[in-house]
């Protein structure tokens, strides 16, 4: 059997006049949307995106497809049954990542506002190890602040998510109080997290995080604050479902067993969801006291924009957020800006000054009801 594309004419067709309107943009300097953004694409893109690369490489001079199959060896390996292009279908699917990191391109876009000034010396010992130290001094005398920071990096990248491990990064303040976050992959699907923070020589808060990475969904068990002998913490339980090459469902239940807790145990099981389409994204979580709904879209490769809305249905509150992100890597320049409906504006702005090893920070915050403005100056050195 030849290949896909010489027995149906018509998608080389669609494929030769998707690559006419691709060079006609360009030839104006209009990037297509999503193009090279630094956002991951989702499977079913990178599948197309490879395939239409191969079927370029293989057009002959009438415009017909040269069978892939034909130019490489033959496998003895049996293939999955597929419905499309020779992929299968949990291959085109691909792991939809953690519910935590359900809103994160959304949360990605809104700025962290600082008060006063803020410096950060970071310094580069080797290739696996970076340390730093941080200035704050805010409006208030008291809250003058210093802290230092030390990361390591592993050599080693997982395939599946491409982050690198083992990752340990801690930080210290003037009155010793630690904060540490370890993060390591057990296995190539398993990946632990560990995070702990100490405050006035006692443990705080302790968090344990259990993720497993499958072909087309994802599972996460947490263990925060957890204490034996009183019989009390926090569990929490998500698992995330790829249910088409858009489409990702799954369920969240957190049990939380204090003293402070009416009854002395609770739980909330939350419904998730997330749709993504070329370089537009819908993201929901729901439950019987909260909902959250998140939209962002992306403008070529420099310009993203978002929309939050959280609400608490028990108290009758809710609050909505207007985000944008420009971001320009050749210029050195980022700026990120926002508004919600309590009349509250904020903005960071960050630039590059070549030839110096210098960014400039430029943060402010402004809430028009109370009429309160915060501005602050960052200065980052490494």
């Amino acid at each position: 059997m030849g290949n896909i594309y010489t027995t149906q004419p018509e998608l080389v067709e669609q494929l030769q006049m998707k690559m006419d309107k691709e060079k006609f943009y360009r030839l104006f300097g209009i990037r297509m949307a999503n193009e090279g953004d630094g956002y991951d694409l989702t499977g079913e893109r990178r599948h197309e995106i490879r395939l239409e690369q191969e079927q370029h490489e293989n057009l002959d001079e009438y415009g017909k497809s040269i069978s892939v199959a034909e130019s490489r060896p033959i496998s003895t390996t049996p293939t999955p049954v597929s419905w499309l292009g020779g992929l299968s279908f949990v291959e085109r699917l691909g792991n939809p990542g953690t519910v935590a990191e359900l809103h994160r391109r959304c949360h990605d876009m809104m700025p962290q506002t600082f008060d006063g000034f803020r410096l950060s010396v970071n310094r580069t010992l080797g290739n696996y190890l970076t340390v730093g130290h941080t200035l704050h001094a805010g409006n208030k005398p008291q809250s003058i602040d210093c802290q230092f920071n030390c990361s390591y990096q592993g050599d080693q990248q997982n395939d599946l998510t491409g982050e690198p491990y083992p990752m340990l990064i801690s930080e210290v303040d003037a009155r010793g109080n630690v904060t540490a976050n370890l993060m390591h992959f057990i296995a190539p699907r398993w990946r632990a997290k560990l995070s702990a923070t100490v405050l006035d020589s006692m443990m705080h808060n302790s968090r344990l995080f259990l993720d497993y990475f499958g072909e087309d969904y994802s599972c996460t068990c947490v263990l925060s604050n957890i204490d034996v002998m009183q019989r009390m913490g926090v569990f929490v339980a998500s698992y995330l479902q790829q249910v088409t090459a858009q489409l990702a469902l799954g369920v969240d239940i957190i049990y939380q067993r204090e003293d402070i807790v009416p009854g002395g145990q609770a739980a909330l099981v939350s419904a998730v969801g997330r749709y993504q389409q070329d370089n537009r994204q819908w993201s929901a979580m729901l439950s019987m006291h909260a909902l959250e709904l998140c939209y962002t879209q992306f403008y070529g490769q420099s310009l993203g924009a978002s929309v939050q809305l959280q609400a608490n249905i028990l108290k009758r509150q809710a609050i909505s957020r207007l985000c944008y992100h420009c971001h320009m890597p050749d210029a050195g320049f980022s700026f990120r800006g926002g508004i919600d409906t309590r009349g509250v504006i904020s903005a960071v702005c960050e630039k590059r000054l070549e030839p110096l090893p210098i960014m400039l920070q430029l943060s402010g915050k402004m809430n028009h009801l109370s009429s309160r403005f915060r501005f602050g100056v960052g200065l980052i050195l490494g």
